[in-house]
């Protein structure tokens, strides 16, 4: 269990938040896990956020506040898992 706070916006609904959980966990899993994470999965999610923030500076915001205290990057996560030719991709 990692022992940040993630980046969370007021006026996200609780299904968003939800949402974004799921990817800061999902990109977490790719850089973590030995195995990666489900890369559609990781695309699926970071198309939602994308509806969540259609705001191009707000999402750009978020990446760079969750790289911050993570170390991860939500863009680099979700261009790696567009181009995998496996069910998982694998974030060094």
């Amino acid at each position: 269990m990692n022992n940040y706070s993630y980046p969370i916006l007021e006026d996200w609904s609780k299904e968003e938040l939800m949402t974004m959980m799921k990817l800061y966990n999902s990109v977490e899993e790719a850089y973590e896990n030995p195995n990666g994470s489900n890369a559609k999965n990781i695309v699926d999610l970071y198309k939602q956020f994308q509806m969540i923030n259609p705001a191009k500076m707000e999402q750009k915001q978020i990446d760079r506040d969750f790289a911050n205290i993570s170390g991860y990057s939500l863009f680099k996560t979700f261009k790696a898992a567009q181009l995998v030719k496996k069910n998982n991709v694998k974030m060094d």
